[in-house]
């Protein structure tokens, strides 16, 4: 890429913050909003739009996620169950992409998170909500696939563990809403260590960016965190409906791009 000036993309600094406000309140993936504003708007290389959202999310989750800790809202045993197996996730993602063309990848995720958003929907419809804190680890048990699933994804798209793990929570283990957002909080910032580290070495971070998007979210994700204790739940999962629902449909919007042009160039 040409050298970018250091000051060009500043105005992604209130937009970082907005955007970690949301995220660390309703439980999201906030760094994968900015991958259609890189990729579509900004014109950065996919692979650099998926690296720095990755960074500034990193920043942003470890932000809120020890926000969270100071409030006593992580479910401690299960997110370190969720982090333990993640990583395996991770790891096994990074080495798939060698064979498997991310675009692809990106495509079925997307489709799995647009059915993740509309039973999330259905649950706000139906007034479904968890109920229940510090429960033991053993009920994560049957459902330690999962974790492993969206540090895959993750690791090859950008976009998982929070988005699997805040339903497995709430809707899995029937945990509060607050404490479900904050423990998937805690898991996706240990995960994403592991992939900025990945990408730092392959030189995909746009530097440029994530110095105001970094600064942005480490912000935002405090006062989304404070925010969260004061929002209703139905808000907080029509918020985390309706992010992840844009980014489904950018990630199959660029699949398919991918798929066509195999077939036609």
């Amino acid at each position: 890429m040409e050298t970018i000036p250091w000051f060009t993309y500043w105005y992604l600094f209130p937009v970082a913050l907005v955007v970690a406000v949301m995220a660390n309140a309703s439980g999201f993936s906030g760094g994968v909003l900015f991958q259609p504003i890189y990729y579509l708007i900004l014109h950065i290389p996919i692979g650099s739009s998926v690296a720095t959202g990755v960074a500034t999310e990193t920043v942003g989750m470890t932000s809120g996620a020890i926000r969270y800790f100071i409030q006593n809202k992580v479910e401690k045993e299960i997110g370190l169950v969720l982090v333990m197996l993640t990583i395996p996730g991770v790891v096994l993602g990074s080495h798939v992409l060698v064979i498997i063309n991310a675009n692809l990848l990106r495509l079925l995720l997307g489709i799995v998170i647009i059915v993740i958003a509309v039973v999330q929907l259905t649950s706000v419809a139906q007034g479904r909500y968890g109920s229940r804190e510090n429960i033991p680890v053993e009920d994560i048990y049957p459902y330690m696939w999962v974790p492993l699933l969206g540090g895959f994804f993750s690791a090859t798209t950008g976009t998982g563990i929070c988005e699997s793990a805040q339903p497995l929570l709430e809707r899995g283990l029937n945990i509060k809403t607050i404490r479900s957002n904050a423990t998937a909080i805690w898991a996706e910032a240990m995960g994403d260590w592991i992939i900025t580290i990945l990408n730092l070495q392959a030189g995909l971070i746009v530097w440029q960016i994530l110095i105001f998007t970094g600064s942005g979210v480490i912000l935002g994700a405090q006062i989304g965190a404070i925010m969260s204790k004061h929002l209703p739940e139905k808000l907080l999962k029509i918020i985390f409906s309706v992010a992840i629902v844009i980014v489904g449909v950018f990630y199959i919007f660029t699949g398919s791009i991918w798929i066509y042009k195999q077939i036609f160039s």
